[in-house]
């Protein structure tokens, strides 16, 4: 009983810090984040991880070696990024600096993981669910898709991009659990609630004309059809599930209009968008140190609309190799979890779909500021599980 009252407080902890995290989708690069929204984003943050550290005890002090590239690269990733700063006189890459280099090995790496242990992957994975499908919950209801005046839809969010962003992190989470039903061969009903989640999310990411959004939701579908395909049972439940939903489907979008002319406006919408001005201009201006965190403001009047792109103009280009690298280190990582583990944690994926949406939402946003957003946390905390996985004795 005791252990149950514990993974339920580390769930809502962990659904404060996502949903805080959720709050800078609310700020977009001609309406920066509201002072005061960004006050109640910092405060669901630091409370949330304030309880957690609380709740880790002394495992914040034990700081996990193995595995020694991934641990160095990310050393190596956060002293660039903190000589960025100096070099550039910007307080702000400095802050980020520290951040990088102290706060997210001992908290996302070290003690978080240690705290949730072998549950770490479906408590992750409701936290997440529950602290960003309140922002969809409250669209639908205060924004009626059918009643919206426009016809890409955005919700309560200021920008369509930011709502098929939130769906898309959202999706994530549902990604894992249906994952973890056909692995558990939960029950009929319980699978086919799941689906028709992913469906929803699908179709509202749709009509909210957002791209990369889409290609993350497709990149993480490969992952349950693999699933799906390993056990012949999957497959006849999966049929069964995908007819019912495909008939209902159709029909639905047959007898709404409305959503028949949204999901036609998805192929009428510029793949890029300008966005690759931004970027040749970035890669032609690189140095090895990049030029602080005004170069985009001041060059093009708003952000980079890409991870990668958004390290090369702030940070530079000893950043970006080294970020790289801790990429494909994580998505090895990632898959060897998968394999160590896939027998006794039904949830195990989870790491490898959180890396694939975290990165894959990365060609269109910058994803890797101080705290970033759910995704990126969310992202920090599944490479967290698999170091704290390596240092098991």
């Amino acid at each position: 009983m005791r252990e149950s009252k514990k993974k339920i407080m580390i769930v809502i902890l962990l659904a404060i810090m996502f949903g805080g995290a959720s709050l800078t989708n609310f700020g977009t690069s001609d309406e920066p984040l509201d002072p005061i929204i960004s006050i109640i984003r910092f405060s669901m943050i630091s409370i949330s991880l304030l309880g957690l550290l609380l709740m880790s005890g002394s495992g914040i002090l034990k700081i996990h070696v193995k595995p020694l590239p991934l641990n160095f690269v990310w050393l190596a990733f956060s002293i660039m990024v903190l000589l960025s700063g100096l070099a550039n006189e910007q307080a702000t890459v400095i802050r980020d600096g520290f951040w990088f280099m102290i706060v997210v090995p001992v908290v996302f790496f070290n003690a978080i993981p240690k705290l949730i242990s072998k549950y770490g992957n479906v408590l992750i994975t409701l936290g997440l669910l529950l602290g960003t499908s309140p922002y969809i919950i409250v669209s639908l209801i205060f924004d009626p898709v059918w009643h919206s005046d426009s016809v890409i839809y955005s919700g309560i969010f200021p920008n369509s991009n930011q709502f098929g962003f939130t769906v898309a992190v959202m999706s994530a989470s549902v990604f894992v659990l249906a994952i973890g039903t056909f692995v558990d061969r939960k029950s009929f009903l319980e699978t086919f609630s799941i689906h028709i989640s992913l469906i929803t999310c699908f179709l509202m990411i749709i009509i909210s004309n957002a791209r990369t959004s889409l290609i993350a939701f497709f990149c993480m579908s490969i992952f349950m059809i693999w699933k799906i395909l390993q056990k012949p049972i999957n497959i006849i439940t999966s049929f069964v599930i995908a007819f019912i939903l495909y008939a209902s489907t159709f029909s639905f979008v047959e007898e709404h209009s409305w959503l028949t002319v949204r999901v036609s406006e998805i192929q009428v919408k510029d793949s890029l968008s300008g966005r690759n001005d931004i970027w040749f201009k970035t890669i032609d201006d690189m140095k090895l140190l990049g030029h602080g965190d005004q170069y985009f403001e001041d060059n093009f009047g708003l952000g980079a609309h890409n991870t990668i792109i958004h390290i090369l103009g702030v940070n530079g280009s000893l950043s970006v190799i080294l970020i790289v690298l801790f990429t494909m280190m994580t998505f090895y990582y990632a898959g060897d979890y998968l394999k160590r583990n896939r027998e006794k944690d039904s949830y195990a994926i989870a790491p490898l779909v959180f890396m694939t949406c975290f990165w894959i939402l990365s060609m269109g946003e910058g994803m890797f500021g101080s705290l970033g957003n759910a995704m990126t946390l969310a992202y920090l905390l599944s490479t967290g599980i698999i170091i704290s996985d390596l240092n098991i004795e």
